[in-house]
Parts: C-alpha cells; structure tokens; sequence
C-alpha cells in the first residue's frame, strides 16, 4: 500500500501526485533526443521536493553520439526500433536545461553487464526447443544470438556504457540526512 505501479507514459503521469522515488530501468534510450529535456521536466513535476530520481540507462560514448543517433545498425534496426541510446553528456545537459534536479551519485557497471549478456545469451539457447514450440523460427533464435553477441563485444570493449546515475535537488538533506551529525562509536 506504500508503492504505486503507474503503466503510463511519462507524459502522462497525475500532476496531482508526488513521488518519492522515480526510477527508470532502461526507458530512456526510448525517449529519443529531442525529448530528453522534457522527461526531465514531467519527472521533476512528479517528484517529491526530497526525492530521488534513478536512471539507468545503456549509453553510447560521447564522441560517437552524434553519428549514431543520426544513423542506423543493427540493434535500432531489429531489436529496439526507434531507440537511441544517449551520451551521458546528452543526458546531464538535458537535466540541467530542463530541472533544478542535480547528480548526486553516477556509476558506470558496463563491464558487469558483458557478463549479463553472456548468461542471458547461454539461458536463451538452453531453452531453444521451448522458443520454437512458441512459434519462433531459426531467424529469431539467430537474430537474439546475434544480438546478445553484439552488445556483450560493445561492453566488453567500451563501445557501450551502463550508466546508474542518482538525481536529487540541492541542498536534499532530509534524504541524504546531514553527514555533520555524526554518533562517534566508542567501540573500536
């Protein structure tokens, strides 16, 4: 009774209400770049005046996004139509353009995810007898193989980041608590 589930577009969240918590797993990269500025916007109208928003997003360097979002391969082509994935410049400009939110922690875990991919790769072939009694064909069981390929060789050699990263507004002590009021333990 303490969490609300909304299945909704960002653009459509309650105006009425506010959150404490906003957290977006993989969703950005579908916004696209000339939106970034205004989900910043819907997420801080729906944001608690303490609250925390957490992205985690797959991200592309900066020096290549440009190229890339104004181009086509294969993941934009058959996996995630439409997506583009953003440059952790292009999502820190954006926030700032368009919120008073701030970073508060930002953590790049690319390298774990080669290791994620690999086992979902290995669980999805494992299971290719049960993906073809669903209807699926040797195309699609190639085009995932495929897939999972690719972007394990993206993380594996930095083409692809997997960024964590925390927003707050400044000054956001009653979330953080005040670090200069510190119990001294006397036990050693």
């Amino acid at each position: 009774d303490r969490i609300t589930l909304l299945l909704c577009d960002y653009r459509q969240m309650p105006n009425k209400d506010k959150y404490d918590r906003i957290i977006s797993i993989g969703m950005i990269e579908h916004v696209g770049h000339d939106y970034i500025e205004e989900f910043f916007t819907c997420c801080e109208s729906a944001l608690a005046e303490d609250g925390l928003l957490v992205l985690q997003f797959i991200s592309i360097p900066d020096e290549r996004y440009d190229s890339h979002r104004q181009s086509t391969d294969f993941m934009r082509e058959y996996i995630f139509p439409g997506g583009c994935l953003p440059a952790l410049s292009r999502i820190i400009s954006g926030m700032a353009a368009a919120s008073r939110l701030c970073v508060v922690h930002v953590e790049e875990i690319g390298i774990h995810y080669y290791q994620t991919l690999r086992c979902w790769r290995n669980n999805f072939l494992k299971n290719k007898r049960q993906i073809r009694a669903l209807g699926f064909d040797d195309k699609f069981i190639r085009t995932w193989e495929y897939y999972f390929d690719y972007c394990a060789a993206g993380f594996k050699t930095h083409t692809f980041g997997d960024y964590q990263i925390v927003f707050s507004r400044p000054g956001n002590v009653a979330t953080f608590g005040d670090p200069y009021n510190v119990t001294v333990s006397t036990a050693y």
